[in-house]
């Protein structure tokens, strides 16, 4: 026998959802009243009846039956957009006295946005055990699709489990068509914090695992009666390792429940957290399951039987007074932390929680809201009292009396030093980066000067008053843009760097005094300007005219002398044609 037939038989052997069940499982959906007004008919889903109103059902108004209020309500339109309100029930069913929702069919289309879904888990005292079954559930009202207004709804079983004192058993599928798995035996006490039974709804966990119980009242049939899972099925969504706990710990789960530490069961279920260091799970006894004498068991049933209570007791040593550790608990101490905090500084952890439980609510002391917080800033005071260089060793070093006034007083310093080393850290990296950049300067400048006399060689050009020449620096590129008002400063460590070219166009009579700027590419004249653009990039416009045009004459002769090679006769003066009509 394979696996998968295995499942199929464990299936077959659960009971099938009688009439009751089935009308439970309808009242997961919403119910609406479908009505035609012109000729008086209704369909109600939740009690499933199609009718014909006469004119004495009209007139018959009583609050369980009244017609007149499901004739006359207007209809509810569906949601269009999460925005909108959800329709809510407006009248009673005048046959089952159900709240329900009006639809008119006139206005309601082909129904397909009617549609629902709803996950159930059915449970049945049958043939010696619990039995649980599982079904993805949807209800339809498109008559297009086949579906009547009166149906019952689709239920596809998805899983069977079976529970029995000391066995839970359960078989599961993804889809409904799909055949059965493995059946999966929990046959012991959870191990390793995980439960080998798990809920059946996985297929689709995006939509959320949760599901609705059905049929609660069929616990008291078994031996698990007295495990309060009414209660229990309203705080976990996994009610199905709640049963599964059952099995195993009836008695225990009875007991914690009953003493209003349904925490700790939902802590088993759920997470697989048996908390064993302070539970003693094979004791049905509350003193021998927690460990604890008659007194102490007395004084915690006192407290609010948080179960962190006795754990920190039992980390304790048993030390300190049940009511301290219970104190500490309810003004937020970080066990953990502060644990840790202690083992660190050489302290006993009682100790110091003494010390943090001083300053909770306390103005005197700088209050603060909880030991947690409390903790925190005893570290941020350790932190810089260590970075300070306190002596630490001393205890009234190490617990200041007034903490708050210490941690400010030690913060304070130590962000002031902190301020300190990063100016001078500061200032150190912008020297060094001042030092770094005059040695590429240098390193620049003397690449720069051979290639200065390249472009002299090039680009120096003197005719009628004006003249090109090479900048003589980086720096003098940045005066240029600073005196003219115009971008050029931008450019001058991609000049110097080779990557672009600028000359300098003057007056020979002024040749050291910023006029206009060029910039080159090869022989090609990129751009020239002279103040700010002459205005060309501002709403007024141009306030000079084009130097392109203006010195157009002198540009073009540069131009047609660089295209030709640039030449000079001996004296390095540029080697112009003679113009027409020139003395030979």
């Amino acid at each position: 026998m394979t696996h998968m037939s295995e499942g199929e038989r464990f299936a077959s052997k659960a009971p099938p959802l009688n009439q009751a069940e089935r009308d439970a499982i309808n009242a997961l959906f919403p119910a609406y009243i479908f009505r035609r007004s012109r000729t008086d008919e209704i369909w109600t889903t939740c009690c499933r009846k199609h009718m014909t109103m006469s004119s004495e059902d009209m007139m018959l108004v009583t609050p369980e039956r009244n017609f007149p209020a499901v004739m006359w309500a207007p209809h509810q339109r569906e949601q269009r957009n999460r925005w909108d309100d959800a329709p809510r029930p407006s009248v009673q069913c005048p046959l089952c006295g159900r709240e329900v929702i009006v639809k008119e069919l006139g206005r309601t289309g082909k129904q397909d946005n009617l549609s629902r879904y709803r996950r159930a888990v059915v449970l049945r005292w049958y043939r010696g055990a619990l039995w649980a079954r599982a079904y993805d559930c949807a209800k339809h009202y498109s008559r297009d699709r086949g579906y009547s207004l009166t149906d019952e709804p689709d239920c596809k079983l998805v899983g069977v489990y079976r529970f029995k004192p000391g066995l839970a058993e359960a078989t599961t599928r993804c889809f409904w068509d799909y055949p059965f798995g493995p059946v999966v035996r929990q046959d012991g006490p959870l191990t390793k914090g995980r439960w080998n039974i798990h809920g059946p709804f996985y297929a689709n966990a995006e939509y959320g695992a949760g599901y609705d119980v059905i049929g609660l009242d069929e616990i008291q049939k078994s031996p698990f009666r007295y495990c309060m899972a009414e209660e229990a099925e309203g705080r976990t969504d996994r009610f199905l390792q709640y049963l599964t706990a059952c099995c195993f710990y009836p008695r225990q789960i009875e007991m914690l429940m009953k003493a209003g530490m349904g925490n700790v069961v939902i802590d088993l279920t759920d997470r697989g957290v048996k908390h064993a260091a302070v539970i003693n799970w094979d004791e049905a006894d509350p003193k021998k399951a927690f460990r604890l004498s008659r007194q102490d068991m007395k004084t915690f049933l006192g407290t609010n039987r948080d179960i962190r209570i006795v754990e920190l007791y039992k980390q304790l040593k048993e030390r300190i007074p049940l009511t301290e550790c219970a104190e500490w608990i309810s003004n937020g101490v970080n066990v953990k932390e502060t644990f840790r905090m202690a083992k660190k500084w050489g302290l006993p952890p009682e100790k110091l929680m003494r010390y943090l439980m001083g300053f909770v609510g306390c103005a005197q002391y700088g209050g603060m809201s909880s030991m947690g917080s409390a903790l925190r800033c005893w570290e941020d005071y350790l932190t810089a009292a260590e970075a300070m260089g306190y002596q630490l060793h001393h205890e009234n070093v190490l617990l200041p009396k007034n903490l708050g006034a210490a941690h400010d007083e030690a913060t304070a310093q130590h962000r002031e030093r902190l301020e300190r080393e990063r100016r001078i850290e500061q200032e150190r990296q912008t020297a060094q980066k001042l030092a770094d950049q005059r040695e590429r300067d240098l390193l620049m400048a003397d690449t720069y000067a051979e290639r200065k006399v390249k472009l002299e060689g090039k680009y120096s050009f003197e005719l009628d008053g004006y003249l090109i020449r090479i900048p003589d620096s980086g720096e003098e590129i940045l005066a240029e843009g600073r005196k003219l008002q115009h971008c050029v400063g931008g450019y001058a460590r991609r000049h110097m760097e080779g990557k672009v070219t600028i000359l300098f166009m003057r007056k020979v009579k002024k040749p050291d005094e910023p006029w206009l700027t060029i910039e080159m590419n090869g022989n090609r004249l990129v751009q020239i300007h002279g103040f700010r653009n002459e205005g060309m990039y501002t709403e007024k416009g141009r306030f000079a005219p084009d130097p392109r045009e203006f010195y157009r004459e002198f540009l073009d002769t540069w131009l047609d002398w660089l295209k030709k090679g640039s030449k000079r006769d001996e004296h390095g003066n540029p080697k112009l044609p003679r113009k027409k009509g020139a003395a030979a």
